[in-house]
């Protein structure tokens, strides 16, 4: 089996988790985009554009699936102090037809002396036509720099049409992009053009590329590759400004094939950080790209590397003048710290015991640099605590929890003590069940009580889940999967569901069926996490999964994925010697590598700058 440690980017640091691309908060966690890079040069005559990143084809690996948290439980580390990163859709609120009494109600307010705000009168919207006519994009002006740069503006800045049928705006979309590529060459080919108004045209091109990807998916390679030839062709412009701009956009191409698992990138990319780092005219762009070279090579499993890479970062931009770039290069020392974190973690995990007292060490240090009302820190092993024990570290999870408790355990927010009180008091039950016999109590859906007796000397698995938890339902489906394939070979499978509302797990009833059966709680008041099965194991994220040998003992929590089909070959391979779990492993049987998986999906830290002249930036999952 090989290793993928998956960290949180939601939660813990602002600055390093997607590094690994830890999951944290489970069900209801979502997914967040990067922050991209506005490259404002406000050049004579106009302003250019941010230029917008595209995003990177990673090629992606299996992972440990997320989780989904206690909904009831709001107030756990890992939620304590979290700033939101799930995005809002706020729907316009259409406005209701007015009754005749809302009319009326109008009018007597009105005459009480309560004027109605005056409505002014909207010009009709234009057609895509009408519109393109308006902006004659029939013809692209013959104008001076300034000229130009303006009227790339205004095309980029005018609203598009919202009465036209897809293929109109495709079409109208089609023609403005298109419009921009010709008038940014007209502005490089001008004799008068400054330095600033020809790298403002650069932007704009690479902006329009970018759009026209989007647009032309069918020519999105074509394209790409254009736009590349076009930032080579500059790359050697005497323009150091402008060749400065693409030559950072060509590292970021490669940048992008090393991040989807080119490893023959890896000399080339170190090499050109160190260059950009050291580049005597550096900046904030610099430091961008060269941070997300970082953030790639984490994810590669190069932490090292990646440290090398921020160290040399802080070393090169700390003596600045740039009061932006030193203030970013102070915050430096804590992505450092976190980045050590990350590569133990990751070696720990991948059963290299030397570094779990490292681990442990790097957290104290880390724990250390921080107020006691910061709970980053409390996330973070909240994080750690949870992936070791998928990885079958319980020893280590338990050493983790235990940092839960002497640093907050004490904390002056009583919430906070009550969290993490609940949350190691969980973490304890569910390491303790290793090895341990185990009970599955309640009724069945139809109200009969369950005998888990008729389990003895069967493998089975006990799947704790509810309707209201998509990726119960996406593990689900897995699960059926290897049942059909092994349960002639002695293989079971029972569901707890952890359901609140009866109706919701009877609709989904209606709808569905499982070939094994489902234990419900025989308590009406005691449903939910409540549930006695649920509460006894610890459990406060779901899917929630104990595999349990013919003698009734636990044998591996969370074989999920992969995995479970993984331990079920092991365990009924005849001559195996024994069960082969991640804490037990059987000699003869494959280990996991002393590397994490290079296509671990990792993104950017949040509020770190991010290239936007990359042609693809690192993508970025929150799990658990």
């Amino acid at each position: 089996m090989r290793v993928r440690l998956l960290v949180n980017h939601g939660y813990w640091s602002a600055a390093v988790l997607a590094a690994a691309g830890l999951s944290f908060t489970g069900c209801g966690g979502g997914e967040t985009a990067p922050p991209a890079v506005s490259i404002e040069q406000n050049a004579d005559g106009g302003s250019a554009p941010p230029v917008s990143p595209a995003p990177v084809e990673v090629a992606a690996a299996p992972q440990t699936p997320p989780r989904v948290a206690n909904p009831a439980q709001p107030s756990t580390p890992a939620a304590m102090g979290a700033t939101s990163q799930v995005s809002t859709y706020s729907q316009g609120e259409a406005s209701a037809p007015q009754t005749a009494a809302g009319n009326a109600d109008m009018q007597v307010n009105a005459a009480a002396g309560a004027a109605a705000p005056a409505q002014p009168e909207l010009p009709p919207p234009m057609s895509p036509a009408e519109l393109a006519a308006q902006m004659d994009l029939d013809n692209v002006p013959n104008g001076n720099p300034e000229e130009l740069l303006k009227y790339m503006n205004d095309l980029t800045a005018v609203p598009f049409p919202n009465n036209a049928s897809p293929q109109d705006l495709r079409r109208f979309a089609i023609r403005v992009y298109s419009n921009v590529l010709t008038a940014g060459d007209k502005l490089l080919a001008a004799p008068g053009a400054t330095s600033d108004q020809r790298r403002a045209a650069v932007q704009f091109k690479f902006n329009a590329y970018e759009m026209l990807i989007q647009i032309l998916p069918e020519q999105a390679n074509e394209i790409a590759q254009e736009r590349i030839q076009f930032a080579q062709g500059i790359a050697a412009t005497k323009d150091p400004n402008v060749a400065r701009f693409a030559r950072l956009f060509l590292f970021e191409q490669m940048l992008a094939q090393f991040a989807s698992g080119e490893e023959s990138l890896f000399q080339p990319v170190m090499e050109d950080s160190k260059y950009i780092i050291e580049d005597p005219n550096a900046d904030i762009m610099h430091f961008g790209v060269a941070e997300n070279a970082a953030v790639v090579f984490a994810r590669m499993g190069h932490t090292e590397n990646a440290v090398a890479i921020l160290q040399m970062m802080k070393k090169s931009f700390a003596g600045t003048k740039d009061e932006q770039l030193a203030a970013r290069a102070a915050d430096l020392d804590d992505m450092i710290m976190q980045y050590r974190i990350v590569g133990t973690m990751m070696a720990a995990a991948n059963g290299d015991e030397s570094q779990e007292d490292v681990l442990v060490t790097n957290i104290r240090n880390w724990v250390a640099t921080k107020p006691k009302e910061n709970l980053e820190p409390l996330q973070m092993m909240s994080t750690i605590e949870m992936q070791m024990e998928d990885y079958g570290k319980m020893n280590l999870a338990r050493r983790i929890s235990g940092l839960m408790q002497e640093f907050y355990g004490d904390h002056p927010d009583p919430q906070v003590v009550q969290s993490v009180a609940t949350s190691v008091s969980n973490a304890q039950k569910r390491t303790g069940l290793i090895a341990k016999p185990f009970v599955v109590e309640g009724n069945t859906i139809n109200g009969v009580p369950f005998d888990w007796s008729q389990y003895k000397g069967k493998w089975v698995l006990v799947d704790f889940w509810a309707t209201w938890c998509p990726i119960c339902l996406e593990e689900m489906a897995n699960i059926k999967q290897v049942y059909q394939a092994y349960r002639s070979k002695g293989f079971e499978v029972v569901s707890v569901n952890l359901d609140d509302d009866p109706r919701a797990r009877a609709a989904f009833f209606q709808a569905n069926s499982l070939p094994w059966p489902t234990v419900v709680s025989a308590d009406p008041d005691n449903t939910g996490f409540k549930d006695p099965n649920a509460v006894r194991c610890g459990v406060e994220a779901l899917p929630f999964l104990v595999f349990v040998g013919p003698d009734g003992t636990v044998v591996e929590i969370n074989p999920r994925g992969e995995r479970l089909e993984e331990l079920l070959q092991s365990v009924l391979n005849q001559g195996s010697g024994g069960v082969q779990t991640l804490s037990n492993p059987v000699t003869g049987v494959s280990q996991p590598p002393a590397a994490m998986s290079p296509s671990a999906n990792i993104g950017a830290p949040a509020g770190q700058t991010v290239p936007s002249t990359a042609d693809s930036d690192v993508s970025l999952k929150v799990v658990r």
